[in-house]
């Protein structure tokens, strides 16, 4: 049984130019078709929680690995709230207060608007296939398991990821995040695959929290641009404040 699925992981890897037999080439292609070069996406993401659920409709704009920029469309509280990041650094704006306010990386793992998404996770500010060194662990049925571990030169917030990918187009299914100490903080899992320009992508995310598991966060994209393309200043913090 163990044989003829390593002969069907092959057969569909090699169809889709993926080498089975490399977990590296397996998270670079996830991230390829996730990420791309540049994208700009609109989604909604629902904070679900005992007590109370909130939605937010978001315009996510990115380019290559070290500019992102959020803008919060949706409901009226929040709306125009924008955040921006340029290589290490980042700031959060606030229309109404018409004020910028620094972000430090220390509060990469701080929760972005209230939600189980970190900034770090909004803003795409690691990348899973540049920032960690990978390896395949035991299968899990229809599952290949990579686990990914942190680079000593790279600056990411978790030192360790296992990702769950499918053998039918080796996208994640799950990601798992442990801490420093070894205690898996909390699970992310996909699903709707769709294919926008080209790029297969899941739409349907869902992050629940190992401390708390009757909240949750889910995200759902509703579109996907990967063929974009930003002005020169797009990125800025003038383009922040439009000012």
């Amino acid at each position: 049984m163990l044989k003829n699925w390593i002969r069907k992981d092959i057969v569909l890897c090699v169809a889709i130019g993926v080498n089975a037999k490399s977990a590296d080439q397996w998270l670079k292609y996830a991230e390829s078709q996730m990420r791309g070069d540049r994208s700009h996406s609109e989604m909604t993401m629902t904070i679900q929680t005992p007590n109370w659920n909130r939605t937010l409709e978001i315009e996510s704009d990115i380019e290559g690995k070290k500019e992102a920029l959020s803008t919060i469309l949706s409901p009226a509280k929040e709306k125009g709230i924008r955040t921006l990041r340029i290589e290490n650094n980042m700031w959060n704006y606030f229309p109404k207060l018409k004020r910028k306010v620094a972000v430090s990386s220390s509060m990469l793992l701080a929760s972005w608007m209230g939600s189980d998404f970190t900034n770090d996770d909004v803003l795409k500010a690691s990348s899973m296939a540049e920032d960690y060194s990978h390896k395949f662990a035991k299968d899990e049925k229809k599952f290949k398991v990579i686990e990914n571990l942190a680079k000593s030169n790279s600056k990411v917030m978790w030192p360790r990821i296992v990702t769950y990918a499918s053998k039918e187009d080796c996208l994640p299914r799950m990601y798992k995040y442990f801490d420093k100490e070894g205690k898996l903080k909390r699970t992310l899992h996909f699903s709707a695959i769709k294919k926008f320009n080209g790029h297969k992508v899941p739409t349907h995310w869902e992050m629940i929290p190992e401390n708390d598991k009757t909240k949750k966060t889910i995200i759902d994209y509703k579109s996907i641009d990967f063929n974009i393309k930003f002005k020169p200043n797009h990125f800025s913090q003038m383009n922040l404040t439009g000012n």
